[in-house]
């Protein structure tokens, strides 16, 4: 009784909110890093003003080995464990497990490069040789997505039907979150690939500011979202399975 009584008050306190919210302020300051990294040069030509954000590679949002990454992965690594630990013990919320399980496997991705090296060996240049060298590889990776995520989606749909109510509910939920990503990033690396050209100056920093944005902000809702779920739902936390399956019958 103790132990349940403390874990109530735990989940009533409200440091899940507390969390989200730093993790925007942080969000925050990492992009306007970002954006004085990229418009220092322009906005003080002789360089005598913020010179941390012209010479500091880290604060480039836009390439691997930044700051931001390396915040937004951790965001990702934290979701995809709080998934982990609501779905990997019970078959009824198996898909919020399997979600968990598609976050790591993009960090692994993020870390290693996956779809840059897939993008590069499948060698579409050759193919279509109007297309430049980098934008072969980014077409390249978009193909490996695509057909990573037909065995991915194929796995999620199974699980969801096969998971109580509340879990795919939440299932749902995590889709809306990724999907707006997914269309921003499939759309940049069609444009680029499509009008190389369109992308060429100011416009192009616009373009890349809202990707990295967007791919940002869907990792904190990501976060959220499993803060939301580790700490809302009387089904995660009841130690009586029987209850559990109980109020979750289909």
């Amino acid at each position: 009784m103790l132990v349940r009584a403390l874990w109530a008050r735990e989940v009533a306190s409200p440091w899940p909110v507390r969390i989200a919210g730093a993790v925007m302020v942080v969000n925050a300051l990492l992009l306007i890093a970002h954006v004085l990294h990229r418009s220092a040069a322009a906005l003080n030509p002789d360089g005598s003003r913020f010179p941390v954000f012209r010479s500091g590679a880290l604060w480039n949002g836009g390439i691997d080995g930044s700051l931001m990454e390396f915040f937004g992965l951790l965001q990702l690594g934290a979701a995809a464990v709080l998934l982990l630990r609501a779905g990997v013990h019970e078959p009824a919320h198996r898909v919020l497990a399997a979600w968990g399980g598609v976050l790591l496997l993009l960090i692994a991705d993020d870390l290693g490069r996956l779809h840059e090296r897939v993008g590069a060996r499948l060698a579409l240049g050759r193919l279509v040789p109007s297309l430049g060298a980098t934008a072969a590889q980014e077409l390249g990776g978009l193909v490996f997505w695509a057909l990573s995520g037909l065995l991915l989606v194929g796995g999620l749909i199974r699980l969801h039907r096969a998971s109580a109510p509340a879990a795919r509910a939440e299932s749902w939920a995590l889709l809306a979150t990724v999907v707006p990503f997914v269309l921003v990033a499939v759309g940049y690396v069609l444009v680029r690939t499509l009008d190389p050209g369109l992308f060429d100056g100011p416009w192009g920093e616009v373009a890349a500011l809202l990707r990295i944005t967007v791919k940002l902000l869907t990792m904190t809702m990501l976060l959220v979202q499993a803060l939301r779920i580790a700490t809302s739902h009387p089904w995660l936390h009841n130690p009586d399975a029987a209850i559990w399956r109980r109020n979750l019958r289909p």
